[in-house]
Formats: C-alpha cells, sequence, structure tokens
C-alpha cells in the first residue's frame, strides 16, 4: 500500500512538472516580447557597460547570439540609452555620461539608411533590415533626434556639429516618411509597420505580420508629421492619411480583450475604433495567425493569436 502511494505521488509531481515546462514553452509570444528594452530600467552603470562598439545597445544586455545581439531601436532600445544619459550628465556634469550619449547619437546618424529610414536592427538580415515603423521605432528616434539638432532639454550640451548633422537626419526620415506613403487605387492612403528597405513598399515581419496598412503606426506618423513646418507634400500626406482613417474606421462595436482571448462586441454607443492591419488596395481588416494565412475575420484565426496580439485599437483618435 505505501508502495503503491509512493508510485502515485511521484507520478503527481512528475506530471506537475511537465506541465509547467510546457506551460512556460506555450506562453504567448506577444507577451514575451512586448516587454522594453533592457536600457528602459538598466543602472546608468549598466547602461555604460553594456554600450556596443558601434555605439549602439541590444534590446536584451543577456543575448549574447544571433540578430537580438546586434544594436537595435526595437522595444526603446538605444534611444532610451540616450535619453537617460543625458538626464544623468545634467545633473552630475559627469563627462563619461554626455560622451557615451554622442557616441550613441553618431551610431543612430549613421544606422539611417541613405533614403532616411532606419532599420530595426543594424546590419541584420530578414526583416530586422526593413525600415521599421512598427513599434514607432523610428518615429521615436526621430523625436529624439529632433531635440539633438535644437540641442533643446537634455541635450543643450550638443555641440552645433553634431546639431546640424541631426536636423538633417531629421529631415531625410521625412522624406522616407513621404516616400513610403501608400498609393492604393490611385490616392495616397497610410504606412506598413515596416518596408522595404530598397522599393520602399509594405513588407512583412514575423509570419503573423504580412503585408499591409497599419492603423497603430500610421497615426504616429501623422502625430510626428503635424510637428513639421508645414508644405505642400507634408500637407498633402496629413490630408490623405486622415481621410483614410476616416473612410476604414469600425463603428457599433467594442474590442474586448479577456480570459487569453478576444473578440469584437456590438456596441452602439462605442467609440470608432481601427483594426490592426488593413488589405491594401481593399481596406479591408485582416488577421493572420501562426499559419500565415490571412483571414478577414478575427474568429478564424487561433486563440493564441487572438489573444496575444492587438488587433484593434482606438490610435487615431489620439492624433
Amino acid at each position: 500500500m505505501l508502495k503503491a502511494q509512493a508510485r502515485f505521488a511521484s507520478l503527481v509531481m512528475a506530471c506537475t512538472m511537465i506541465f509547467s515546462v510546457v506551460g512556460m514553452v506555450f506562453q504567448p509570444a506577444a507577451k514575451v516580447s512586448a516587454a522594453d528594452a533592457s536600457g528602459t530600467t538598466a543602472s546608468i552603470s549598466d547602461i555604460l557597460k553594456n554600450q556596443r562598439p558601434d555605439g549602439g545597445w541590444k534590446k536584451d544586455y543577456k543575448e549574447t547570439s544571433g540578430e537580438w545581439a546586434k544594436s537595435t531601436i526595437d522595444n526603446k532600445a538605444t534611444y532610451s540609452e540616450i535619453r537617460r544619459l543625458a538626464k544623468e550628465f545634467k545633473k552630475t556634469n559627469d563627462p563619461r555620461y554626455s560622451a557615451t550619449a554622442i557616441k550613441g547619437i553618431n551610431f543612430l546618424l549613421n544606422m539611417q539608411y541613405s533614403n532616411g529610414g532606419w532599420p530595426q536592427v543594424y546590419q541584420s538580415s530578414g526583416y530586422h533590415k526593413h525600415i521599421t515603423f512598427n513599434d514607432d521605432a523610428m518615429i521615436n528616434v526621430m523625436y529624439m533626434l529632433d531635440e539633438v539638432g535644437a540641442r533643446k532639454g537634455d541635450f543643450s550640451f550638443i555641440d552645433s556639429s553634431l546639431a546640424d548633422r541631426s536636423k538633417k537626419s531629421v529631415a531625410k526620415g521625412v522624406d522616407a516618411i513621404l516616400n513610403t506613403q501608400v498609393v492604393a487605387n490611385g490616392k495616397l492612403t497610410a504606412w506598413g509597420q515596416q518596408h522595404d528597405s530598397s522599393s520602399l513598399k509594405p513588407a512583412g515581419a514575423r509570419i503573423y505580420e504580412v503585408p499591409s496598412l497599419s492603423a497603430g503606426e500610421s497615426s504616429t506618423i501623422v502625430k510626428f508629421l503635424k510637428t513639421r513646418p508645414s508644405n505642400s507634400k507634408i500637407k498633402a500626406s496629413i490630408q490623405a492619411a486622415e481621410a483614410w482613417f476616416n473612410n476604414v474606421k469600425i463603428t457599433g462595436y467594442k474590442y474586448v480583450r479577456e480570459n487569453g482571448d478576444s473578440k469584437l462586441v456590438a456596441d452602439s454607443g462605442a467609440a470608432p475604433i481601427w483594426a490592426r492591419f488593413y488589405e491594401i488596395g481593399t481596406d479591408k481588416p485582416i488577421f493572420v495567425g501562426r499559419d500565415g494565412v490571412v483571414k478577414y475575420k478575427l474568429s478564424d484565426i487561433d486563440k493564441e493569436r487572438r489573444g496575444g496580439y492587438a488587433w484593434y485599437g482606438n490610435w487615431p483618435s489620439k492624433i
């Protein structure tokens, strides 16, 4: 009897360990990858120690191999370190902080493509080399360089030469934004999460991120364009994007995410929402699971992706 109980207890313990491991393996990828980069919370001393020879930072300081062991602007990496160093220099006047920040700024200037765009990862391959609007990476770099160029806030220590280079970099970035805005059916529309660095056309990334128009990233782009001195191209770009937002907004529904899943629920009083991705040319909302197949109903993709990704939002309403 005692031996049987012992065998049963051992079996229970083994099963518990197996299910624990399975649970860790199959955690929704979005919950893991969505974390901010190490530099957003690291100590200043760790930021100094983890600057790479090229001047940038990895998004995860513990990463030692592969694309994510390279300098990147993904998940707030690099520009967050630079901002924190500039702020620390202003408080302490310690030249280590200004020198490291300047090296980081020079890295961002060197990272920029000749067409004005920035890749997600420096000297990378695959989708990491695309011009990356995803998670507002490129736009956040441009906001920071705009401050550097104006030598305002925590960047008052920047010399005039680096400030001028930063201004020119932002201007080139604006050109890239204007040149990547998608024309569909003869009209300017919006932008994708990422664009091919050569053709400038919307490009795919992870298997469930196919070439498309993105309401979220496009909203941030328009918000940035509104900070620029207006000219005919910028004005036309903004007006076209805002017209597109109005055409594709969804009314009469609210987006509900709960219990590891998500769905649209009819609600006549709900504020307008927008799909994360729209099919180029038809403006139909699209949804993609880990099989990479485009679907036109959220309910048609797997539960893990339905619950692990924000498929709708109110991004344009915040412009």
